[in-house]
């Protein structure tokens, strides 16, 4: 007979084995989970300034984007997505962090994300589990000072770093010649692609400058397709319009808190160059996809396009962004998710999704858990046109120069 002290040893050595089996298991899972097969790539194109219905797919039957229609028409549109803070700083720091302008404190242009803040952006936390990163374009926050240029321009969090400071310009020049910026970003977004570990993961964060000024340089190889189009202004780009704005409001969208001496020029020469630098980004983005379907990666990148804010032109009589108008705040938005059914593709989404849902919404993409400190949403439910309980009103703050 069995003594019990053996019995005992036997059960000991039996649920160390089932133990050791168990985790075995787990740590193969978690491997799966991570090599980059089963987790998707994820592109994020941001641009800059660009209003949510400078696209054709939403509507503008002037403006020229064949390629950001086809990706709707491939992916879902969300017709109410809006920013949190109509600033680029402030914006973009929501983006990354998935807070708000009064959690995160990028309250102005001079204040760059700390390092602790850094390692907990969207980009950063991809990397800790695996995935590829790489920036490419405008950081715009942080002072491009020297003396603090380490924390403003975090290349070393990324894998791949091709960025700039807040006041980067159209024209470029790289081995003597002058080239266009938004072409360059195309070329490096191909380059990330082709370099990518096929065993990897990535996501690649693209910032384009279009249509944002100052506008002193544009492509040499590409014509003006607007340079005698006619453009309608909206119906509230009058002066009574503007004039019945508070004065402050007035002189800090406009500067000199003057109507226009000539608004019809004003208005055109805003509208055809913003057409224009939208129309280059349009191409730059087909360039992009076409590299995605040649490196046979397209089956397996979500494409997340939108921007920082939109922009005022015209409307109420004003220009630039800033205050809590619908034109100044609401942005376009279209994911593209290769995974989603047929009858799902081209379709539209009206909940509110705000900036501050991208950085929750990419690290649940990637299996990476949400921390506590976001205060976004993941939104993958609402492409998936799953019945979810969502917000129905959300808080937007602004105070800068106030």
């Amino acid at each position: 007979m069995m003594n019990k002290s053996f019995l005992v040893l036997c059960a000991v050595l039996l649920i160390a084995a089932t133990t050791a089996q168990v985790s075995v298991e787990a740590s193969s899972r978690t491997d799966k989970s991570a090599s980059g097969k089963s987790r998707p790539n994820i592109l994020f194109m941001l641009t800059d300034d660009q209003r949510f219905d400078d696209m054709g797919c939403m509507g503008n039957k002037i403006i020229q984007t064949p390629n950001l229609d086809k990706l709707a028409g491939d992916g879902v549109i969300f017709n109410n997505a809006f920013v949190t803070t109509a600033i680029c700083c402030s914006s973009r720091a929501s983006i990354l962090t998935g807070q708000h302008m009064r959690r995160h404190r990028i309250y102005d242009f001079a204040t760059p994300l700390s390092s602790e803040a850094m390692d907990n952006t969207y980009p950063v936390l991809l990397r800790k589990s695996g995935y590829r990163t790489g920036f490419l374009g405008k950081m715009a926050i942080g002072s491009p000072s020297e003396k603090i240029r380490h924390l403003s321009l975090p290349a070393d969090k990324f894998d791949f770093w091709f960025g700039f400071p807040q006041s980067i310009n159209f024209r470029q020049v790289i081995d003597g010649k002058e080239r266009f910026l938004t072409t360059v970003l195309a070329e490096k977004a191909v380059e990330f692609l082709r370099t990518n570990p096929a065993d990897k993961p990535f996501c690649l964060s693209i910032s384009f400058k279009s249509p944002h000024g100052p506008w002193n340089f544009f492509d040499p190889d590409a014509p003006n397709p607007y340079e005698n189009t006619e453009i309608p202004p909206p119906a509230s780009y009058t002066r009574g319009d503007y004039e019945a704005q508070p004065k402050f409001l007035r002189e800090s969208l406009n500067g000199s808190g003057e109507w226009p001496k000539d608004p019809c020029k004003r208005f055109l020469d805003n509208a055809r160059t913003c057409y224009r630098l939208i129309t280059g980004m349009d191409s730059a983005v087909g360039r992009i996809m076409t590299a995605l379907e040649e490196l046979g990666l397209d089956d397996n990148t979500i494409v997340i396009f939108t921007s920082d804010h939109s922009s005022l032109r015209g409307t109420h009589g004003l220009f630039g962004k800033w205050i809590m108008y619908e034109e100044s705040i609401r942005a376009p938005l279209i994911v593209r998710d290769p995974r989603l059914p047929a009858e799902l593709r081209g379709t539209r989404r009206d909940q509110m999704v705000l900036n501050i849902d991208f950085a929750p919404t990419m690290l649940a993409m990637g299996g990476v858990p949400v921390p506590s400190r976001m205060q976004g949403r993941d939104f993958a439910p609402l492409l998936r046109n799953e019945s979810v309980e969502w917000r129905s009103e959300w808080f937007y703050e602004h105070t800068y120069n106030t």
